[in-house]
């Protein structure tokens, strides 16, 4: 069958476009805010790679690199993940007890895609694409989406299923108060599928799910392990854009899949501390700048936060990019009363506009050189000052 490019809106799957491509060819998911970017050009320079499985398709990711890569998603996997939730008694009242599910993330995402599509459909429930959704019973969204709404005080859903960032726990406690709004959120990743889940107020561990195996991964020097895993909704063909065309790589069915994330396990699940390569040693202790984000997002400031390690003579050091109207005294202050020594940053950078990749994700490059030449060029003032 031979593999063909969509820029998969909304209205490619709801219209039934998904499902006709997926008789006849494999459809290459592709976001559509790529369109007209440089992550579009390079798909068009390289033949496709042939996808010999029918009723499968790839996704297109880029992380926060920019680096193409799609991730292969067979079906077997895709009904796998479908049948386990649609056969929890708690997921089908969730869904059907919903007079619609109003989704506000994009659909050519794997989260979206099952959560906000095809769940729904195996279910019977009305989808409503609205990324501005006022009320109702059941949001598919995400915790800073979640946030703004909170901030502008719209009507709230009486339930979220969320993922992409672990979910603050003084935000949930927040929507609690408003009326009992709860929270489930989803752990995985596109090539993992779904991991586990939980609720943010109850609980501070994912649940793994049952049928996924597990082994952690203990590093010389950490008292954190990474997750491995094996599952039957797990991808185990991926392609990766490299200079000369796009580069198969396989996990074999005997192999355990690295997560790269860190954190530890106990019999109350899945302590997740963040992603490997987002965890920097500050002060003596070994900090998640995901989990820094995630914090400061349950504390309520508007605008965003961006967590970056910065080089210093003595290691590396936290900091802050921020598009807050609040200056970077109000923000340090705020920061100093409610988080941890361990996780206050060095330097802070305020801008109306936060450096985003083509993805619409954080450009951590750029940002990483705009606050390392802040805080440089603060240290340089500092050593005028003295002299």
């Amino acid at each position: 069958m031979a593999s063909v490019l969509r820029f998969a809106t909304n209205e490619y799957f709801l219209s039934g476009n998904f499902e006709s491509d997926l008789k006849s060819q494999n459809p290459i998911l592709i976001d559509p805010l790529w369109k007209g970017t440089k992550l579009e050009a390079p798909l068009h320079h390289f033949p496709l790679p042939i996808l010999d499985s029918p009723n499968s398709f790839c996704i297109l990711t880029s992380g926060s690199t920019g680096l193409p890569k799609m991730v292969w998603k067979k079906w077997e996997e895709i009904e796998n993940e479908i049948s386990y939730w649609t056969k929890l008694p708690e997921i089908q009242t969730l869904y059907t007890k919903a007079d619609r599910v109003q989704v506000q993330v994009p659909l050519c995402h794997l989260y979206g895609l099952l959560w906000g599509f095809l769940i729904p459909k195996r279910l019977g429930v009305l989808v409503e694409g609205n990324p501005n959704p006022k009320g109702g019973d059941l949001w598919i969204t995400s915790a800073p989406q979640l946030q703004k709404a909170f901030l502008s005080e719209k009507k709230l859903p009486l339930h979220a299923i969320v993922s992409g960032m672990k979910f603050p726990v003084p935000l949930a406690r927040s929507l609690r108060d408003l009326g009992g709004i709860s929270v489930t959120e989803i752990y995985g990743a596109t090539e993992t599928g779904a991991i586990g889940f939980r609720d943010p107020l109850r609980q501070n561990r994912f649940q793994i799910l049952p049928g996924i195996e597990t082994k952690y991964k203990s590093e010389e020097g950490m008292t954190e392990t990474e997750l491995q895993m094996k599952s039957p909704f797990l991808s185990h063909t991926s392609f990766l854009l490299k200079e000369e065309g796009w580069e198969e790589q396989t996990i074999p069915p005997s192999e355990y899949y690295s997560t790269n994330d860190l954190g530890n396990f106990s019999e109350l699940g899945w302590f997740l501390l963040g992603r490997k390569d987002r965890i920097i040693k500050h002060n003596g202790k070994r900090v998640s700048l995901d989990q820094i984000e995630s914090e400061i997002l349950g504390l309520g400031m508007e605008g965003e936060f961006i967590s970056v390690p910065i080089a210093d003579e003595l290691g590396e050091i936290i900091g802050l990019f921020s598009s807050s109207n609040l200056s970077d005294v109000e923000i340090l202050r705020i920061l100093q009363k409610e988080l941890p020594a361990s996780h206050i940053p060095r330097v802070i950078l305020n801008n109306p506009e936060i450096p985003k990749l083509p993805n619409g994700k954080p450009d951590y490059l750029s940002i990483t050189k705009l606050c390392t030449d802040e805080y440089r060029s603060k240290q340089n003032q500092k050593k005028n000052t003295t002299n």
